[in-house]
């Protein structure tokens, strides 16, 4: 495995880990209650932060582990990869933004609206790595 996947590989398990904890805090918060009565907004700068955490220590193991690689420039197929799979996960955000400003025009509660573009965002990110991690294995 390449060191760009192996990078998208640790944005991806950075993300996945980062979603649960935060659903799980915002759960556990509620405590039965309804989630729009949880204050939100610390634990999605929890989100962040964990998300940071995770992404950086990953992204410097696997560094650390192929030192030549991690300072190699793209070449030309790694940014054809790269410019598909961000064309891919931006169909995702157009359709995350699209949303929305569909609740935010229904007047749906602030929660679900910001809840929403961060679901969204993060699908779009890890479409972007799952699209690069299966173009990256079939060669293209």
């Amino acid at each position: 495995m390449s060191f760009r996947d192996k990078s998208a590989l640790v944005t991806i398990v950075a993300l996945l880990i980062a979603s649960v904890v935060y659903v799980v805090s915002l759960v556990t918060a509620a405590g039965g209650k309804p989630l729009v009565d949880v204050a939100y907004q610390p634990y999605l700068i929890g989100f962040v932060i964990v998300l940071v955490l995770v992404s950086v220590v990953g992204q410097i193991a696997v560094a650390l582990r192929s030192p030549k690689e991690a300072t190699a420039p793209r070449d030309e197929r790694e940014r054809l990869i790269t410019w598909r799979a961000g064309s891919v996960s931006a169909y995702v955000l157009e359709v995350g933004a699209f949303l929305a400003i569909t609740l935010a025009m229904a007047q749906v509660d602030w929660f679900w609206i910001a809840n929403t573009v961060l679901a969204l965002w993060v699908l779009a990110e890890i479409v972007d790595g799952g699209v690069q991690l299966s173009l990256s294995r079939r060669g293209v």
